[in-house]
């Protein structure tokens, strides 16, 4: 790659934070707790920033192990990546992941027969079970992102990008807190308005995580397809090189 940061670098890393965002653990899971939770707004608030502050940190201490496993291998093989026949491969990649992005879709999901709204429908019954309980609220926390490690492929693609500026790993580090910090927004913002205005948020908060509910699995779907517009963005123009094309 001529450096994923030239083209897309910091604007990707804005766009993936923000689709992080809008996953289970880091924005439905939050809203539940805001929703159900009992006991006065700052309470409901502050439970709520606790999971959020320990997913949060979550994120960042596997980000911070994933970089410092990255960065070597960049500095030794990332000559590698700027191969035309890698350029090719990274290419085709990025194609398929646009491709299955569609079959995510809930709509494609539900034409096989499947349920996309069965894992939110799951994790909102943990959350209920969670309210109100500090320790449980802290395990939940571990819970969604240890799950969600399995299929992180926009924190992966975050982590890819930032290896590949060539900066060290303590700035790769400081990144990966505006990182997680930006990930954890939306939330800490609608934690935000509960404290402000308690019950009078609820109904806005019930619509939201209504909407949520229905569409975590499109979230997921666009963060696949986002990735592969980024590879391809990135890979299209030595790939066709390669091949003789143009």
């Amino acid at each position: 790659m001529e450096s994923m940061l030239d083209a897309t670098g910091p604007v990707a890393l804005v766009v993936l934070a923000l689709v992080d965002g809008t996953s289970m653990g880091t924005f439905v899971i939050p809203l539940i707790l805001l929703v159900v939770g009992e006991g006065g707004a700052r309470r409901v608030a502050g439970r709520t920033l606790l999971y959020l502050a320990v997913i949060g940190l979550f994120h960042l201490a596997l980000g911070v192990a994933l970089l410092a496993g990255l960065l070597p291998l960049i500095e030794s093989w990332g000559h590698l990546l700027r191969t035309p026949a890698v350029m090719v491969v990274l290419a085709v990649i990025g194609v398929g992941l646009v491709i299955w992005s569609f079959r995510l879709e809930p709509a494609a999901i539900r034409k096989r027969g499947g349920d996309p709204e069965a894992s939110a429908r799951r994790w909102t019954q943990r959350a209920r079970a969670a309210v109100g309980r500090p320790r449980l609220l802290v395990s939940l926390a571990l819970l969604a992102g240890l799950v969600e490690a399995a299929s992180m492929i926009p924190y992966l693609a975050a982590m890819g990008i930032i290896a590949d500026m060539g900066v060290g790993l303590g700035t790769g580090a400081l990144i990966l807190v505006g990182y997680c910090a930006l990930m954890v927004l939306p939330a800490v913002v609608l934690t935000g308005v509960r404290a402000a205005l308690g019950n009078r948020a609820d109904r806005a908060l019930e619509r939201v995580h209504a909407w949520s509910l229905k569409s975590t699995a499109r979230a997921f779907s666009w963060a696949i397809g986002i990735i592969g517009v980024i590879i391809v963005i990135n890979t299209a123009g030595p790939a066709l090189a390669a091949l003789g094309v143009g």
